[in-house]
């Protein structure tokens, strides 16, 4: 009732059975309990405080609010605020205790439309793939699970919630989703609001959302408009043109493939076009946002490691001193080139008339701990991944081939579409969850 059907569905029958709530998450805690040991999504979920939830939600019911989102399930990736939940972001400490951090305009609004926040969700050390994560993949532990969003992928997955609220600062939370088999959206920044997040105006990094499908991201966000910053444009209709670029084909697990084949199949009848386009992420752009992350990181831990340099894992320590030479002015520059670098990409799309691309979320889905880095997971072709937050796209990633070995997923990146065309997209071209 609470995690494993449509987030409408779920909503209509937590109002209808308002009196069943208290025991349906008793039974979704007892799976949590049972499940997640093994699977570690989930931070320290306790019954305590999913009852505390259910009387804010009780008490929202009586004063004929928090319909919307009535009884649907929230985990929280941990390095975003929750009121009356630490956020220890991966570190061994709550940071509420040591940074003046705001709770979540987020979560508040989510919670406000009735979502029920169960706990926070695991993720590497303050969001750096450097850092190590406890989470494990539903598929085995020898296979990866993906970036710093993993908690809220796994769980999601796992049915411990149907929704989560993550970060995405290099395809961290679009990764985990495809090698989980579900959808993963990063909208541009600023979308959703990131106020009451560590480090949350990170250069590149955006707040988004995971759920079973992208039609559960897409009735969130018109059950809950305060989660936007400004109301969603129209989603706009006739024939669009798929961009595919020529060099995704390289270096891709044939499973990877088939479901790029698989899309382009649909979108062509759908009456869509798909073409091959020679797009490529240009190198002084990834420079640039190399610098403005890197001088955005150090500015932020820069303090925090000077008076609690104990609380980091030691690769993660060296990661964020790697902007400890840049300049202010060496920073600033960059993002300014960066929106030159933006605007020619997307002068270039346009020329050859391309609205989105289509592209793997992970160039090998199947890869095993041992057999492949990290890196491989991105490569050449998985470059296209980083390339909306390089230049602020709306990204997302969703299920879209369903095989025995693994759901297999692909990307949509909007290039000159609004947000509410690229989920209109999504809805059409994803395969129904089951």
């Amino acid at each position: 009732m609470l995690s494993d059907r449509p987030i409408g569905e779920i909503t209509e029958r937590a109002l209808a059975e308002r009196q069943c709530l208290p025991a349906a998450y008793a039974a979704l805690f007892e799976k949590i309990m049972r499940e997640d040991a093994a699977l570690q999504s989930l931070l320290d979920p306790a019954w305590s405080w999913i009852e505390r939830e259910l009387a804010r939600l009780e008490a929202r019911l009586d004063a004929g609010k928090g319909r919307a989102l009535c009884g649907v399930s929230l985990g929280v990736k941990d390095t975003i605020v929750v009121a009356g939940l630490p956020t220890r972001a991966g570190t061994p400490v709550d940071l509420g205790e040591i940074l003046p951090l705001k709770p979540s305009a987020a979560v508040a609004a989510l919670q406000d439309e009735g979502a029920v926040v169960v706990a926070k969700q695991a993720t590497h050390q303050f969001g750096s793939s450097a850092g190590p994560a406890a989470t494990r993949s539903l598929r085995g532990p020898d296979h990866y699970a993906g970036g710093s969003t993993v908690g809220g992928a796994v769980s999601v997955a796992a049915g411990f919630t149907a929704l989560a609220l993550g970060t995405d600062a290099a395809g961290s939370l679009r990764k985990p989703a495809a090698l989980a088999g579900v959808a993963g959206l990063r909208p541009k920044k600023a979308t959703i609001c990131d106020e009451g997040e560590v480090n949350g105006g990170l250069f590149g990094q955006s707040t988004g959302l995971i759920a079973r499908s992208a039609t559960d991201i897409a009735a969130v966000l018109e059950r809950c408009p305060r989660l936007l910053g400004a109301p969603l444009e129209a989603e706009r209709s006739g024939p669009l043109v798929f961009g595919v670029p020529d060099i995704v084909r390289s270096s891709i697990a044939s499973s990877a493939a088939r479901a790029l084949d698989a899309a382009a199949g649909r979108l062509a009848q759908m009456g869509h076009a798909v073409v091959p386009v020679p797009l490529r992420i240009d190198e002084a752009a990834n420079r640039d946002f190399l610098i403005a992350v890197n001088f955005d990181n150090w500015t932020f831990h820069a303090p925090l490691l000077a008076a609690h340099a104990n609380i980091y894992a030691p690769a993660v320590a060296r990661t964020m001193r790697f902007g400890e030479a840049i300049t202010p002015q060496e920073a600033a520059a960059a993002k300014r080139r960066l929106v030159d670098h933006r605007a020619r990409f997307l002068e270039v799309a346009a020329a050859r008339g391309v609205d989105l691309l289509l592209t793997p979320s992970v160039p090998l889905p199947d890869a095993r701990i041992g057999t492949a880095s990290p890196h491989d997971l991105s490569g050449e072709t998985g470059r296209f991944t980083i390339l909306a937050n390089i230049y602020d796209l709306d990204s997302l990633s969703l299920p879209l081939l369903r095989e025995a070995e693994g759901v297999r997923s692909v990307m949509l990146t909007g290039l000159g579409i609004s947000l509410a065309t690229l989920l209109g997209c999504g809805r059409r071209l994803e395969v129904p969850h089951g």
